[in-house]
């Protein structure tokens, strides 16, 4: 394995909780004007407080399971500190790494500047589905409640796609290959993770096959399709695309996600140019977040390859 488990998703937040009403109370018990004025702030604190620790929602106790199932930890790479769970049994054998989406990048919420773990932690929930001996999930930085001074509103708005997202992921991948020397990588990226994804098949030289999942591989094209706000700094898998012509991939699309439109992985694929190793597979009634683990459960097993060249 590569790393250790730590304290549960709910211990991790009743932690954080504890800290920040001791805090309060600290504060309150040198400042009379703000003990008389907030008490009423406080009690609701703390009602919300004793509540998500007494009980844990869907997400939490799917996080937990999962954590019984990989070995999780935190690793310093490059700008960034990322969450690493990963599941390795076999030296011999490749690993296929899932690099999570920044769907909740796309939201308010990523104003706060706080965790951007996605709500339905859709990588990870693929990744244990995943029956091969070797399995490795990287999040995107500011996700699953890391502590990393790093993190600000600007990585989330419009740095996403920043070339420090890039560098920091491609050290993460560095550290899986050296678990296993000369190793060999299948790349599975959601969302996001895809854009990232691409760009690392076409960099590194140890891929041997990419999978992208309402993978936004048209960064630029989606902007303008949502009038999102422009990424700053950041890595368009398009311009890397012919450099992936001779890699086995295939894409998978949601018939019914507005976020992430089928078209654009087509723009994707068109940029690509050799079509003998590429395959796009739409998914009836998916959208960007859901429907996407029964179709997993279908495909996950089937790796990518190329087709054999017509004779002339």
């Amino acid at each position: 394995m590569i790393g250790a488990g730590g304290l549960s998703c709910r211990e991790r937040h009743c932690g954080l909780w504890s800290f920040f009403l001791l805090a309060l109370l600290s504060l309150m018990k040198t400042s009379p004007l703000f003990r008389y004025k907030n008490l009423p702030l406080l009690i609701a604190l703390c009602l919300v407080s004793l509540q998500g620790c007494s009980t844990s929602s869907p997400g939490d106790a799917f996080l937990d399971a999962a954590e019984s199932t990989f070995e999780r930890q935190e690793i310093t790479a490059g700008t960034f500190r990322l969450t690493v769970f990963s599941r390795i049994q076999d030296a011999n054998q490749p690993i296929t790494v899932y690099i999570e989406g920044d769907v909740r990048g796309w939201t308010p919420m990523a104003a706060l500047g706080v965790d951007a773990t996605p709500d339905e932690y859709l990588g990870l929930r693929l990744a244990t589905l995943d029956p091969t001996k070797n399995v490795v999930v990287i999040s995107h930085p500011c996700q699953f409640n890391i502590n990393d001074p790093a993190c600000h509103n600007k990585t989330w708005k419009n740095g996403r796609l920043a070339t420090q997202i890039y560098d920091s992921i491609n050290r993460a991948l560095d550290y899986v290959v050296s678990v296993i020397p000369r190793s060999r990588l299948n790349l599975v990226g959601y969302s996001g993770g895809g854009a990232i994804a691409a760009v690392m098949a076409a960099r590194r030289r140890d891929v041997v096959s990419l999978r992208t999942i309402a993978g936004n591989l048209d960064p630029d094209g989606n902007g303008r399709t949502h009038s999102a706000v422009p990424q700053y700094d950041y890595i368009d898998p398009m311009e890397g695309a012919p450099r992936l012509s001779m890699l086995p991939q295939e894409h998978f699309v949601g018939e019914n996600d507005a976020l992430v439109p089928s078209f654009l992985t087509g723009n994707f694929v068109r940029a690509v140019g050799q079509n003998i190793c590429v395959k796009i597979t739409p998914i009836a009634d998916a959208t960007h977040k859901t429907g996407w683990e029964e179709a997993w459960k279908d495909n996950v097993e089937r790796l990518p390859t190329c087709a054999a060249l017509p004779r002339k």
